[in-house]
């Protein structure tokens, strides 16, 4: 009986870390926001923002992503992410979030 209780707290553990993760570092855009209340950032490579460029974007391409938080990178506004994928845009989401503690929003083109 007592084994049970402890899978069943376990498996309920899991589920709300696992609800409060997704919810902590990505959050999916909403278009009726206006986009001047964000600091655009496009992930994709070079070629695939040069493409089709999102309005109001600065490129920088995920693997550089880092280095830019750290040399350059200043934003007062909350973060939009521009990305091919939903994984990359967490990995992005948690270099931003431990840069600066802000929401961070995503958009797949």
């Amino acid at each position: 009986m007592m084994i049970l209780l402890y899978i069943l707290t376990g498996t309920l553990s899991l589920l709300l870390l696992n609800d409060f993760y997704k919810r902590s570092f990505l959050k999916p855009f909403n278009p009726s926001a206006v986009s001047d209340d964000f600091c655009i950032i496009d992930i994709r490579d070079y070629i695939s923002a040069h493409r089709s460029p999102y309005p109001g974007a600065e490129n920088i391409p995920l693997s550089y992503l880092s280095r830019a938080l750290n040399e350059r990178f200043e934003c007062p506004k909350e973060i939009l992410l521009v990305t091919d994928d939903k994984r990359g845009a967490k990995i992005a989401a948690k270099m931003i979030k431990k840069k600066q503690n802000k929401p961070v929003y995503y958009v797949q083109s």
